[in-house]
């Protein structure tokens, strides 16, 4: 429970920069005390995230991470291909190597709503890296070598020392990198964006995450139930004949093992296909042999029925 919990706060918290939120954090802020005028025209009237996200000096992280939520994709709303291409650049920086939490949380959900084929790409670097740690502190510790050795005086029997300047670095350094519960948390969302890509190469990493994709493939935190359930979801959205092959394997798989992610698979397949079968798993694999056709993205009100119809099985 607490687990969930948590990733449930920082979702919540990464969306803070949008709506009501947006106002009660500008009057409680210092500088709507040094200038409220301004401060609350900003609210009314945000500027372009272009030029927030483009600044020199940089802006503040509230600053950034509001212009992430706003922003909308440079080449599809009359931007240049510069425009295009700095601001995937920087979205890249902050979903991948940025130390904040939030502005990753932000970057990664403005990346979820590009059609640049490098998004996706961008999506599953920051999946890979969503533990925070450096290229150096992700590699795998090196051989010790005679030169590394520490030279410590009164060894008990003669017995040459055991501790190493490696392990005494790593001592010294502390844990690195984020939580767990984090981690966690920025997993689901990377794939959570990916399926609103609608990409095949997007699809085809959901179902590895998903475990669709045999037991060779095995992404980094897809043996945690609530990102596999997160990559379900991503699947359930991502428009891709590859999404319905491979949520029909997770509902072959799971069908007497985990009900959830039977259920949201199965809600999965129905949304993608608009097929009113059964989760009977053969029934499913007979629609996925007869050749997969996505069916037209259905309307908000006919979202709301599905989803009102889901939970009311559930």
């Amino acid at each position: 429970m607490y687990r969930v919990l948590t990733i449930a706060v920082i979702a919540a918290a990464s969306l803070l920069p949008t709506g009501c939120a947006t106002t009660w954090d500008a009057v409680t802020s210092r500088k709507f005390r040094d200038a409220p005028f301004k401060t609350v025209g900003k609210v009314v009237s945000p500027e372009d995230p272009v030029a927030v996200l483009r600044a020199d000096p940089p802006r503040s992280g509230d600053e950034r991470a509001g212009a992430m939520y706003r922003l909308k994709e440079p080449a599809l709303n009359k931007g240049t291909q510069e425009d295009q291409n700095q601001i995937l650049d920087t979205l890249a920086r902050n979903a991948t190597n940025e130390s904040s939490v939030v502005l990753r949380f932000a970057a990664i959900e403005a990346l979820g709503r590009f059609e640049d084929p490098r998004a996706t790409t961008i999506l599953m670097t920051a999946y890979q890296t969503a533990d925070g740690l450096t290229d150096a502190e992700r590699a795998p510790p090196k051989a010790t070598d005679k030169s590394s050795v520490i030279p410590f005086k009164g060894t008990s029997a003669n017995r040459p020392p055991t501790r190493t300047g490696l392990e005494t670095d790593a001592v010294l350094k502390g844990p690195a990198g984020y939580a767990p519960d984090t981690v966690a948390a920025l997993r689901c969302r990377c794939l959570e964006s990916l399926g609103r890509t609608h990409k095949p190469e997007a699809a085809r990493f959901l179902s590895a995450v998903a475990g669709a994709s045999g037991p060779d493939i095995v992404p980094p935190g897809s043996d945690d139930p609530e990102v596999r359930q997160a990559a379900v979801r991503g699947l359930s959205n991502c428009r891709q004949p590859e999404a319905v092959v491979a949520l029909a394997e997770v509902l072959k798989q799971q069908a007497k093992k985990d009900v959830i992610l039977a259920r949201q698979s199965h809600a999965g397949l129905v949304k993608l296909t608009g097929k009113r079968l059964p989760p009977d798993p053969e029934k499913w694999n007979e629609v996925v042999q007869a050749g997969v056709v996505i069916a037209p993205e259905p309307t908000w009100i006919e979202n709301i029925i599905q989803n009102a119809t889901f939970w009311e099985k559930k």
